[in-house]
């Protein structure tokens, strides 16, 4: 089973232990795109990544491509409701991975049966023992009870439907 990554590119790009590989990359999406491949950070080679950025491309038109590997860019719209609609969208959402520090995105994604990660996570950057307790601890703080559940199906009923 290959999984698909969506990441939301900023959040990415943004993170402290984000360093690119190589000075000479012509733009920031190469500087990603070779962040990920040289740290292996979409595990097999069979998986995909899709690296969603805000905005609208650069008109030099020098974007990574590859089988495993594209850019989208949102436009007009947040590259969080772009990450929404391709998860909404896909076939198969439980074979997709959201990386995003988003909580909405996030709970959005996990709501429509996608697995989701932390960019902390993403990149594996917990080097002790109290930043993986840390991370624990948000992530025990994330977890919705019953009724917060309910209410967030209402307002999603009546934004939606």
């Amino acid at each position: 089973m290959s999984l698909q990554y969506i990441i939301d590119a900023y959040n990415l790009i943004n993170h402290p232990a984000f360093k690119p590989v190589f000075k000479s990359a012509s733009n920031i999406q190469q500087s990603l795109a070779d962040f990920i491949k040289f740290n292996r950070l979409s595990g097999s080679q069979n998986n995909s990544v899709v690296l969603v950025f805000d905005g609208y491309p650069p008109s030099s038109g020098d974007l990574p491509v590859g089988q495993e590997l594209s850019c989208v860019f949102s436009r007009s719209k947040e590259a969080d409701e772009l990450i929404k609609k391709i998860v909404e969208d896909s076939a198969s959402p439980r074979n997709i991975v959201v990386v995003s520090d988003d909580k909405e995105v996030c709970l959005i994604s996990r709501f429509l049966h996608a697995q989701t990660c932390g960019v902390q996570e993403f990149i594996g950057a917990k080097k002790n023992k109290s930043a993986a307790i840390d991370g624990q601890e948000a992530a025990a703080d994330f977890k919705l009870g019953f009724a917060k559940m309910q209410k967030i199906n209402a307002e999603l009923r009546k934004k939606w439907l």
